[in-house]
C-alpha cells in the first residue's frame, strides 16, 4: 500500500536525545525530523522536547533538564504527527538502525503495543555508509564524518541541530558516492509503501528548547 496522497517521496532525517542507551529501559526526551525532498532539499522540520515520565538522564550530555520538560508533550501525544512525517519516506540518521529506530520502535510499542510498531522501514545509516565506503571504520562518529566533509555545527546533542547536520552529511555522501552506489532509487520506491501505524496529519503541540526560539 502506498502512502496517502500528498506525501511527496523523499527522506526523513531523524535524531533523538534519550535518558540512556537501552531502548527497552530508557526513554526519548527530544526528537527531531528534517524532511528532505528526493533531491535533498529541506522542505519541512519537526522538533519537540518529550516528557519521558522519568528523570531526563545525562543532562551534562544532551543539556535537557527536568525544568525544560515541564509542559512538554508525551510521546503518545506526538506519535500521530511524528508517524505521519515518517510514513512514505526513507529514514536517514547516524547510527539510525541501532539507535534512533530502536528507540522509536520501543516508544511506539509503549504507546500502543505491536500494532503501532512499523514493519520493515527503508533506511540510510550514515554511520554504516562511512564505515563501508569512506574508510572511517574506527572513527565514524558524527563529528568525524562531518570533519571528512568539512561540515561544522555548534549545537551538538541538540536533536534538531544534529538532524540538520546529518542531512548535510547525507547530501555530501550522495554527491561523493552517487545515488546508484547508495541504492537511492530502490530505497525511495520501497519507502512509498512504508506506512507508520497511527499516522495523522493533525499538528501536534510541541515544546522546544529556549535557544531554538532565537536560533
Amino acid at each position: 500500500m502506498d502512502v496517502a496522497a500528498g506525501h511527496q517521496p523523499g527522506f526523513a532525517v531523524v535524531d533523538v536525545e534519550t535518558t540512556g542507551f537501552s531502548p527497552e529501559e530508557q526513554r526519548i526526551v527530544e526528537v527531531a525530523v528534517v524532511i528532505l525532498s528526493s533531491t535533498g532539499d529541506e522542505v519541512d522540520s519537526f522538533c519537540t522536547l518529550v516528557d519521558p515520565g522519568c528523570d531526563p538522564g545525562p543532562t551534562h550530555v544532551h543539556g535537557i533538564s527536568e525544568e525544560m520538560l515541564v509542559g512538554a508533550p508525551t510521546f503518545v501525544e506526538i506519535h500521530p504527527c511524528l508517524a505521519d512525517r515518517l510514513s512514505g519516506r526513507v529514514i536517514v540518521g547516524h547510527n539510525v538502525d541501532r539507535f534512533d529506530m530502536a528507540f522509536l520502535r520501543a516508544e511506539c510499542r509503549r504507546a500502543g503495543g505491536e500494532a503501532l510498531v512499523p514493519d520493515s522501514v527503508a533506511t540510510v545509516d550514515t554511520l554504516r555508509v562511512a564505515q563501508l565506503h569512506l574508510g572511517l571504520q574506527g572513527r565514524a562518529r558524527l563529528i568525524d564524518c562531518c570533519d571528512h566533509f568539512d561540515l561544522t555545527w555548534d549545537d551538538h546533542h541538540n536533536a534538531l541541530g544534529d538532524a540538520r547536520v546529518t542531512a548535510s552529511l547525507f547530501r555530501s555522501m550522495r554527491a561523493e558516492l552517487g545515488d546508484d552506489h547508495l541504492g537511492i532509487a530502490g530505497l525511495l520506491l520501497t519507502a512509498r509503501g512504508c506506512v507508520w501505524p497511527g499516522a495523522s496529519d493533525l499538528r501536534a503541540a510541541t515544546r522546544v528548547r529556549a535557544e531554538s526560539l532565537t536560533g
